[in-house]
C-alpha cells in the first residue's frame, strides 16, 4: 500500500469533548507510524496551546494558526506574517465597534483591549480557555501570524480588510489570517515537499476552519460531531471524537 499523509485537527477531532484523548486514538496513531504513514496536525491553535498534543503524541510536523505557519520535524518551514498597517486597521475598526482582539506569534498571544469583552469571555471560557493577558504593544513588538477577532457574525462586513480572510470557529470567534493562507495550502505545500501528492492526503476534521482542507484531501473525512457544512464536504463521515470515530475510520479504511 501506498503511503499516506494523514492529517488531524485537535479540538473535536484527536480530543474528545472532554479535552481527552480516547485509548483507541492513541493506538491507532501508533499503528499508523509503525506502517511507515506520516503523521500531521493542522489546527487554528498556536505553538504554546498545541505543544502539549505534539509531545505527547511524538508528532514532528504540524501546521498551526489555520496554515500561518508550519514545522517539518519541529523546524520552521512555512510562515506568513500580518502587516502592521492591516493590523492598525482592524484595531481601529475593532475600537469603532467595541470588538476584541487577540493577537498570536508563533509562541504567544495577547488581547489588545484592557476589557475581554463578553464575546471573548462565552468563546474561551466555553473551550476551558484562559483568557489571555492585556497587553497594547504586543502586535508592535512581534511578528503577528494570526489574530482572533470576537464580534457578532453580523458586523463582520465593517472589517473589509483586502489583507485578511476570516474563518469561523465559534459562534462569536473568527481567525484572522492573510488572504494567502490556509490549513489546506501549507499542508499541501509541505506534502509535496516530502515526496506526497494531492491524493494521498487523509484529513480528519470536524470546525468550519477545516472546509477547504476538507475539499482538498484526497479522502476528507468529518467526525459525528462535525459542523453541517464540513459533513456536506467530506467523502466519509465517522463516528464523534467521544465514540472512537479516528480508529472506526482508519480501520474501515484498512489503514490499520
Amino acid at each position: 500500500m501506498r503511503k499516506k499523509f494523514i492529517v488531524f485537527d485537535i479540538d473535536g477531532t484527536l480530543l474528545t469533548t472532554e479535552m481527552e484523548f480516547l485509548v483507541s486514538t492513541k493506538q491507532a496513531l501508533v499503528s499508523l507510524k509503525d506502517q511507515g504513514h506520516v503523521i500531521v496536525i493542522a489546527t487554528g491553535r498556536d505553538y504554546p496551546s498545541a505543544k502539549s498534543i505534539v509531545d505527547e503524541l511524538e508528532i514532528d510536523t504540524y501546521v498551526l494558526c489555520n496554515g500561518s505557519i508550519g514545522y517539518v520535524r519541529h523546524e520552521l518551514a512555512h510562515e506568513l506574517i500580518l502587516s502592521k498597517e492591516s493590523i492598525h486597521t482592524l484595531i481601529e475598526i475593532a475600537m469603532e465597534n467595541n470588538d476584541q482582539v487577540v493577537f498570536q506569534t508563533a509562541n504567544g498571544l495577547a488581547r489588545h483591549f484592557e476589557e475581554p469583552g463578553e464575546a471573548l469571555t462565552k468563546a474561551y471560557e466555553s473551550l476551558g480557555w484562559t483568557i489571555p493577558e492585556f497587553d497594547q504593544n504586543f502586535w508592535r513588538e512581534n511578528s503577528i501570524i494570526q489574530a482572533m477577532l470576537f464580534c457578532k457574525k453580523e458586523d463582520l462586513p465593517r472589517y473589509a480588510i483586502k489583507e485578511f480572510r476570516y474563518v469561523s470557529w465559534h459562534e462569536y470567534g473568527l481567525d484572522v489570517i492573510p488572504r494567502e493562507g490556509s490549513k489546506a495550502r501549507t499542508i499541501l505545500k509541505i506534502a509535496e515537499q516530502n515526496g506526497f501528492k494531492r491524493e494521498d492526503i487523509v484529513f480528519f476534521g470536524d470546525g468550519n476552519n477545516d472546509i477547504e482542507l476538507m475539499e482538498l484531501s484526497g479522502v476528507g473525512i468529518a467526525m459525528g460531531n462535525a459542523e453541517t457544512e464540513v459533513k456536506e464536504k467530506a467523502d466519509i463521515i465517522t463516528d464523534s471524537c467521544n465514540e472512537h470515530g479516528i480508529y472506526n475510520a482508519l480501520k474501515s479504511m484498512s489503514l490499520i
